[in-house]
């Protein structure tokens, strides 16, 4: 039996709430590059540097499914002369914006994003979807959903964290929660995701089963 987990997905919408129509357009020309002909990270961040006006360090993993875009913007310095911004998102949060082009003088200073989804996880003897959807319904933080769903005994890998629990940097949440004394287990996964069309191994985490809470 595959341990492979598939994410198909049957609807992604992912926006800035005053996205123009130039932007909007050259977001959509970027994913019909990329479903094409499935390209790996890399490639997929390259491509929307060459085609897109600009792009924020927030929107980059909903877009292109990116796992490291931190590590991948800077792999792209050496590429491409970028231009770099601060921003505000979604109200609170601190945000970079990149472009290949010199002058961010019209760029906003602040972004609003909206993103809704319907995606269906098939894993052989796993968890469907609704397993993370429930937990996000619970909390809003994104670091507590991470801690409930890994109480609750299920396995949590970037592409869960990014879908469903408001996730970007996974391995960051991992790290604080373990400084905290939470016993989690690293593992890899086979994914496949249908937005991408790739195949990939990405890490997975869970609670060692003697740490796990025990039901009365």
């Amino acid at each position: 039996m595959s341990d492979r987990i598939d994410y198909q997905i049957e609807k992604y919408s992912f926006t800035e709430i005053d996205e123009t129509p130039r932007l909007s357009r050259q977001w959509e020309e970027v994913r019909e590059e990329y479903q094409k002909e499935p390209q790996d990270a890399e490639q997929r961040l390259r491509l929307a540097l060459l085609n897109v006006d600009y792009v924020t360090s927030f929107e980059l993993p909903f877009r292109l499914l990116l796992l490291r875009a931190p590590q991948l913007i800077d792999q792209m310095r050496a590429e491409f002369q970028l231009s770099q911004k601060s921003v505000t998102i979604n109200g609170s949060r601190r945000g970079e914006v990149y472009s290949i082009k010199a002058d961010l003088s019209a760029v906003p200073d602040a972004f609003r994003y909206r993103f809704s989804n319907r995606i269906r996880r098939i894993e052989p003897g796993g968890n469907p979807a609704t397993a993370y959807q429930q937990i996000a319904l619970q909390v809003r933080s994104p670091r507590e959903r991470l801690k409930i769903a890994l109480e609750a005994g299920l396995q949590v890998n970037a592409l869960d964290g990014l879908f469903w629990l408001g996730l970007q940097r996974i391995a960051a949440d991992i790290s604080v929660l373990r400084q905290s004394g939470m016993g989690i287990v690293t593992v890899e996964h086979n994914v496949f995701d249908s937005l991408t069309g790739n195949t990939r191994m990405i890490p997975a985490y869970h609670l060692k089963p003697d740490m796990l809470p025990t039901t009365p």
